[in-house]
């Protein structure tokens, strides 16, 4: 029995790798429907209208065949029961248990109101950088034999991203979209409404089993108690998602007059993450930035090239942008991501190059879209031309963009002088476990005391900040010589840390991408020797509910589990025994490493 799994395993295994992976941003993905009714369009519009329910179709994913799979239109402005190429939603396991390569469901946006057809696939390309965000690449879509279109294929937000992401699928997870009609006054705000849950159900979806008493706590914190967000949001991460709106005019978001297109899941820390959603109308393609709330507020192409960062910062329908203006570090912070994201990917130019190649892969598909809102023309001009749509202008990528660098660099708040870190070292590059470790660094134009490390065991574990100190006492060396210090206690085998400085006008992470990226600390071979001697068991294998992980260590160890696309889908620290939930993993095969010395493969089947 036990050859006959492996060998099952083994199959397995060289599928994946033959198969072309779903979101390899390279390649453009093929996607055919079959229905078996004639009208079908008609019976996806029905569904639509009314219950937003399924049809039943075979779909082949790259040549991959899958019957009983349910189909449906989606979307809200994007879809259109007049048109014939709408936003689509494939659920793979709709009817029956089935994915490809661990995804059940498959999301397909039409390129709306964008000529250049790229504009999503590029934004998540950007956002990537900042935080963690869905994959997205292109499609092809096929129905009945017939080509309907080039599409854009981005990772659903659903238990399988969340536990890649958080290591956790079950806790609370919410979509902020309305459910009614979006206008000036159907915000997603996270503005407090009142203590009945009721309130809230036609401006949210619960995505999990539960989470409206989670929402209204929530809501509650950031109107009314402001000082408490940091234990209910992870703040940086809203941060880089307010200033990559704010850079990028994605307006379509949080920061436009809906406040909408996010998901916010709470992970074991209890505190929410937002997940940005849905960038079809990123980079101007989207223009109404919103006022109280009774106002559109339709932006020129000139006044997206020149929206100010601190929008929407007094107005209290922005609840969440009022928290961060109203901090003075969440300030400063927000204005060195919004530099970081400027400098990294737009006054650089690096942004063309990468819309250039994706251009480039879908030259062909677009030409033979027979359903595409622009012409060819408009597509091949889409990067620098301003071309009408509907009541509003949607502005030439480069030509808002360069712009906007100009004009953010000419911005008083943006180009203050920030503090300047170099030099981050650690005092050993392998630390042994429950030894003290001390960060040093040079730093210059920083205010006394406003110096801080942030330090943490693993990814899934919050940030510690404490204070750097230039005394001469916190092995840093001479006092006052620019060089700041502090120490922590390595626990486990492994450490994530930055270094944060601030003055009275501006800040500056090194690296500049943090929390997102990180300097981290390995331990040594031979101390992981010593406190480990007994084998470390993975049982059962198969597993279907439960796996069990058992050590006769007598320390905390780090455990990662990858999937085989070498995708990080679990990680946590354990002390002798653990118990993981695996009922929401896809079936497969996953990678256990533990302290990057110990890899066993498992297989996961339900």
């Amino acid at each position: 029995m036990q050859k006959i799994i492996f060998l099952i395993a083994f199959l397995f295994l060289g599928c994946l790798v033959k198969a072309q992976t779903l979101y390899d941003i390279n390649t453009i993905q093929k996607i055919e429907i079959q229905f078996s009714q004639s009208d079908w369009d008609y019976q996806l519009d029905t569904a639509k209208s009314g219950a937003d329910g399924f049809l039943m179709a075979q779909v082949k994913v790259n040549g991959t065949e899958y019957d009983s799979v349910g189909v449906k239109y989606k979307g809200n402005s994007s879809y259109n029961a007049a048109a014939i190429k709408n936003p689509l939603h494939i659920a793979l396991d709709e009817y029956k248990s089935q994915n490809y390569q661990g995804y059940k469901d498959i999301k397909l946006s039409n390129c709306y109101a964008d000529p250049s057809m790229i504009r999503e696939v590029l934004s998540y390309s950007i956002l990537k950088n900042y935080m963690d965000c869905p994959l997205s690449n292109f499609a092809q879509v096929y129905i009945n034999g017939s080509y309907l279109g080039l599409y854009s294929n981005d990772e659903s937000i659903n238990k399988t991203f969340c536990a890649k992401h958080f290591s956790s699928s079950k806790n609370t997870l919410i979509k902020a979209n309305p459910v009614l009609n979006p206008g000036p006054a159907s915000k997603c705000n996270l503005k407090y409404i009142s203590e009945d849950s009721c309130a809230y159900f036609n401006f949210y979806e619960i995505k999990s089993d539960h989470g409206w008493n989670d929402l209204v706590t929530l809501c509650n914190t950031v109107t009314n108690n402001p000082s408490d967000i940091e234990s209910a949001m992870d703040m940086d991460r809203v941060i880089w998602m307010l200033a990559f709106n704010n850079v990028l005019v994605n307006l379509d978001s949080y920061t436009g007059v809906f406040t909408q297109n996010y998901y916010l899941y709470k992970d074991n820390n209890k505190r929410f993450n937002p997940v940005i959603w849905d960038l079809n109308m990123s980079l101007g393609g989207f223009p109404y930035i919103g006022s109280s709330n009774t106002i559109m507020g339709n932006l020129t192409v000139a006044d997206m090239e020149q929206l100010p960062p601190t929008i929407h910062a007094t107005d209290q329908y922005w609840p969440l942008i009022n928290d961060i203006m109203n901090n003075a570090s969440f300030r400063k912070m927000y204005f060195a991501h919004m530099r970081t994201i400027t400098n990294e990917i737009f006054a650089n130019n690096s942004y063309i190059s990468t819309a250039t190649q994706l251009q480039a892969i879908v030259d062909t598909a677009v030409k033979s879209d027979p359903n595409k809102a622009f012409s060819y023309q408009q597509f091949q001009n889409g990067m620098s031309a301003n071309c009408n749509f509907g009541s509003y202008v949607v502005p030439g990528i480069t030509t808002l963009m360069t712009a906007r660098v100009q004009y953010l660099q000419s911005n008083t708040e943006y180009s203050y002088t920030a503090p300047s870190i170099t030099s981050v070292t650690s005092s050993s590059p392998s630390p042994v476990i429950n030894s003290n470790v001390t960060i040093t660094a040079w730093v210059s134009n920083a205010n006394a005391g406003a110096v801080f490390l942030g330090y943490r065991t693993n990814k899934l574990a919050k940030f510690t900040k404490i204070t750097m100190y230039d005394d001469g006492a916190h092995d840093d060396g001479a006092a006052n010589d620019g060089v700041f210090g502090a120490s922590f206690n390595m626990l486990t085998a492994q450490a994530q840390y930055y270094v944060y400085a601030e003055n009275n006008n501006a800040a500056m992470f090194s690296p500049e991408k943090a929390e997102h990226e990180y300097y981290t600390l390995p331990n040594t071979t031979n101390s992981l020797q010593e406190i480990i001697t007994d084998e470390i068991k993975v049982y059962p294998n198969p597993a279907n509910s439960n796996l069990n992980i058992s050590s006769g260590g007598n320390q905390y160890e780090t455990l990662n589990v990858y999937s085989m696309q070498g995708v990080i889908i679990y990680q946590n620290k354990f002390y002798q025994n653990l118990t993981i939930d695996v009922n929401n993993w896809p079936s497969g095969i996953y990678l256990v490493d533990i302290e990057a010395r110990i890899k066993k493969r498992i297989v996961i089947t339900h």
